[in-house]
């Protein structure tokens, strides 16, 4: 389907003004319209109206220049409205959405082509990580229009269909509440993204709402990372996975990072590469004794600089790494689900993933007195939000070390 503006110069008046229409094909079929302005031929690009000198009478363009790409923007969401809805292209159909409001042909947009679309053009700026976790979003409401029979349209995204998501969501799912927070957030940056595209002028879900509560950090103490780095486990797998797993935890580096680590990255001092997730550029971590001794030990060998690993498997092993040195400490995490607290006790190891690796670096660099601006900066934390967290984790260590003063006797 393709829009081109052009002169109906059989149509010139005496004066020399000539009317302007748009021309669209698409799937054989032909239209032309008149748009409702005219300009001379002289001034005319292609496709727009140019500036008239100084010294000519105004020509009018900026106004008529503004209302051609109206005009366009119009016909490319009627274009996407017989993508969206699935319909065979007709002139008929075509006129009657051109002639309609924009609140009629906003309300035919349909709400999971619109979904795709926001995720296709989004894969072109964000992380993999970042599309694929809001495609898991979107099939969530998918499956919640299933199961509860709520249709999901631009019309319906109301106080009706918010409460009905939570009662989907906290009751029949029992989902926690930082993982509504993640969809609501989702789903009102999509419906802002569809409000510039003109697929729809509802604002109600601006009143919409997630409640997140401080998650508990599970991270390795010194002692207990120190433990798993000496290990040598028969394993050559798991010695892969450990080695991973410590880089991680010695460089504050994330595992999508360290996945994409190349011996072009590194010096003899420092490893410097671009962050997926904040795309930070040339972002430049020195390298401590243990970085460095993990590095080394592949130097010039297959896995040079370290062994690559999907994340669905490494979690898995990295539990058996921890299971083997027997990080056996009962652990009890806490989450909510809408108003009700949920507690669980589980040994450590069941709770180690890739994503502890990172936070055992921060929280073992506050314990050890490192500057929170230099942890900051290495770690690549972008709100102090995030860093007040393990803040609040090493205050409430120092005063257990604390009270070990009331545990002696006068």
């Amino acid at each position: 389907m393709k829009v081109i503006f052009e002169l109906r110069k059989e149509k010139a008046t005496a004066n020399g003004l000539i009317p302007i229409q748009f021309v669209v094909r698409a799937e054989g079929i032909r239209i032309r319209k008149n748009v409702g302005f005219s300009t001379k031929e002289n001034y005319w690009t292609g496709s727009r109206v140019k500036p008239n000198l100084k010294k000519e009478q105004d020509n009018n363009y900026q106004f008529i220049n503004d209302e051609l790409q109206k005009i366009e923007s119009k016909v490319n969401d009627i274009f996407f409205f017989f993508r969206a809805n699935k319909l065979a292209f007709s002139k008929q159909k075509f006129l009657e959405q051109f002639e309609a409001k924009k609140d009629e042909i906003n309300s035919n947009f349909d709400f999971f082509d619109c979904f795709e679309e926001y995720l296709t053009s989004g894969s072109l700026i964000k992380s993999y990580n970042t599309i694929k976790a809001q495609r898991t979003i979107k099939n969530y409401l998918k499956t919640f229009e299933e199961e509860t029979g709520f249709v999901i349209t631009f019309d319906k995204l109301n106080d009706l269909f918010y409460e009905e998501l939570m009662k989907y969501s906290f009751f029949e799912k029992e989902i926690k509440n930082n993982y509504f927070a993640k969809i609501i957030a989702v789903l009102k940056s999509f419906v802002r993204w569809s409000i510039d595209k003109n697929y729809t002028t509802n604002r109600d879900f601006e009143k919409f709402k997630g409640i997140e509560h401080d998650v508990d950090i599970i991270y390795l103490t010194y002692d207990e990372l120190i433990k798993l780095y000496n290990h040598d486990f028969e394993n050559s797998r798991l010695n892969h996975v450990k080695d991973f797993y410590c880089m991680g935890c010695f460089t504050g580096l994330r595992f999508s990072d360290l996945s994409q680590l190349h011996r072009a990255n590194i010096t003899e001092t420092h490893i410097n590469i671009s962050i997926q997730k904040t795309k930070t550029q040339n972002h430049i971590i020195s390298l401590n004794k243990f970085s460095k001794e993990i590095l080394d030990k592949y130097r010039g060998t297959i896995y040079e600089p370290l062994p690559k690993i999907s994340q669905q498997k490494f979690n898995d092993y990295i539990k058996d790494c921890c299971e083997i040195i027997e990080l056996d400490k009962p652990t009890t995490i806490t989450w909510f689900i809408g108003t009700k607290k949920v507690q669980n006790t589980v040994p450590k190891h069941q709770l180690i993933t890739s994503h502890t690796a990172r936070k055992t670096f921060i929280t073992n660099s506050l314990l050890l007195g490192m500057e929170p601006k230099a942890i900051k900066k290495i770690a690549n934390i972008k709100k102090d939000a995030v860093l007040d967290k393990y803040m609040k984790i090493t205050e409430e260590y120092t005063n257990q070390q604390m009270d070990k003063w009331n545990n002696h006797e006068k």
